[in-house]
């Protein structure tokens, strides 16, 4: 009986701290677009509705120190009434009690499955596909086979296999008229750089013309172009646009073609290892209720549970960015966060047991 009043305890907190959180986000992103409204069919309307596509995505992130501040609050309103205590003198035990909030953790992360795995990628690969067809008036021809771009007499195919800013397999096609192929352009990775430039590398040219066809070959070549590099970003397979099994897939896929796949290796340990922490978060905070937070505040339960969330994020993170600099084990990189964080758990389990 007391399991669901803890989870109700628990839930109701989350749910006020997720609204706080959804308010900020969606705050923090429509500010993000205020340099791109006017930029060619983008107006507010069309940031609003951007801020709103994204949202998911942004809270999904965003879980783990919502947990954790939700349970803060939760727990701490349960101490601060004497209802823990009260549970603890009739004979529940630390653990009997800890068992009961780390279900609610498990609770919470499915919602968050939910949330992340199939709301969360659909809707952030249709903002940016939103966002960028309203800026940018360029026609997207069909996905089949990569993307294809029209620019003036080009048509551009792009076959985007890593989240960079270059892009694998191009294939520029340049019309002479509407149905006379002047030349062919291939190159093997391009990029496009901040003055709309192509960098196209190991490029090889086949010209159509009046004596015959010729070919030319060059390691690289710049050239001039109209697009822009958030139109062809649209082709980039970003990890946060992917779920679990959408990014095991693509992991293989690159696997098996002998690419490079430690980025999304990363992003799916990563991903899966979120979710473990979750109840964990959700566990930490019942020993921060029963010690010196007891007496504390909201404000006091808010603030550390930024302070820990932050802490936790900035592990995560800086290990993601040096897993692609040093090429670090994805499964390390994915699941040492969570790791720490379930030995923080249970050190500060043991410390108030004594």
């Amino acid at each position: 009986m007391f399991d669901w009043y803890i989870f109700r305890a628990i839930l109701e907190m989350v749910l006020i701290v997720l609204f706080v959180f959804v308010a900020l986000s969606g705050f923090v992103d429509f500010v993000g677009q205020i340099n791109d409204i006017g930029t060619g069919d983008y107006g507010v309307n069309q940031a609003i509705q951007y801020t709103l596509l994204k949202l998911p995505s942004s809270i999904f992130q965003l879980m783990p120190i919502i947990i954790l501040i939700g349970s803060l609050l939760g727990l701490g309103l349960l101490s601060k009434n004497s209802e823990l205590i009260v549970l603890l003198s009739s004979g529940v035990s630390l653990q009997r009690l800890g068992i009961s909030v780390f279900s609610s953790g498990l609770i919470l992360c499915f919602f968050t499955v939910s949330l992340g795995e199939y709301i969360s990628p659909s809707m952030e690969r249709y903002a940016d596909q939103y966002r960028t067809i309203s800026k940018f008036q360029y026609s997207s021809l069909g996905n089949t086979g990569g993307i294809w771009l029209k620019e003036d007499d080009k048509i551009i195919n792009i076959n985007m296999l890593e989240e960079n800013k270059s892009f694998g397999n191009v294939t520029i096609y340049e019309l002479k008229t509407l149905s006379q192929l002047w030349k062919i352009s291939r190159a093997s990775s391009a990029g496009i750089d901040d003055d709309n430039q192509w960098i196209l590398s190991n490029l090889k040219e086949t010209v159509f013309n009046d004596k015959g066809i010729s070919q030319e070959y060059s390691r690289y070549k710049i050239e001039k172009t109209k697009l822009d590099r958030d139109l062809v970003s649209l082709t980039v397979v970003k990890p946060e646009n992917l779920n679990i099994i959408e990014l095991y897939r693509f992991v293989n896929y690159l696997e098996s073609n002998g690419l490079d796949s430690n980025l999304y290796s990363t992003a799916f340990q990563s991903r899966i290892a979120s979710l473990f922490a979750l109840p964990f978060m959700c566990l930490l905070a019942l020993p921060f209720s029963l010690g010196f937070l007891r007496e504390k505040g909201t404000g006091y339960r808010i603030l550390l549970g930024v302070i820990i969330g932050l802490i936790y994020f900035l592990i995560e993170s800086t290990l993601v960015e040096s897993s692609q600099v040093y090429n670090i084990n994805p499964i390390l990189v994915g699941w040492l966060p969570t790791l720490l964080l379930s030995i923080a758990v249970f050190s500060v389990f043991r410390i108030i047991q004594r």
